[in-house]
């Protein structure tokens, strides 16, 4: 019976993550802006470990120094970032577009892959 109150307090401690991001985020953000804000309030870029399997647009991402980009879905033009905090919450960062300098944020989230 102690798995569930420890559960309930994992999830609240995990959204609380995402929440937090809600002061400081907002849906059509710049990306590079965005990120310069993550990275002022301790998150940190979880590096991808398997960039083998990058391919279009996330493989320019990380190409051009973005080892956090996690996957891009190539028919809706939205890519995965993900971050890390020193507690070790997870904030995945769904960002649209093709181009880098054309890139917004679309939405966040605390499910990290």
């Amino acid at each position: 019976m102690r798995l569930i109150p420890a559960l309930l307090m994992m999830a609240s401690v995990a959204v609380h993550a995402a929440d937090l991001a809600d002061t400081f985020l907002s849906k059509g953000q710049r990306f590079k802006p965005a990120r310069k804000v993550l990275l002022a309030h301790g998150w940190k870029p979880f590096n991808n470990t398997d960039p083998g399997t990058l391919l279009g647009v996330d493989k320019m991402l990380y190409r051009s120094g973005y080892k956090e980009v996690y996957a891009c879905a190539m028919d809706i033009g939205v890519c995965i970032l993900q971050y890390q905090d020193n507690r070790g919450r997870c904030l995945s960062l769904f960002v649209q577009g093709e181009a880098l300098q054309d890139m917004v944020v679309s939405d966040w989230n605390n499910q990290c892959q």
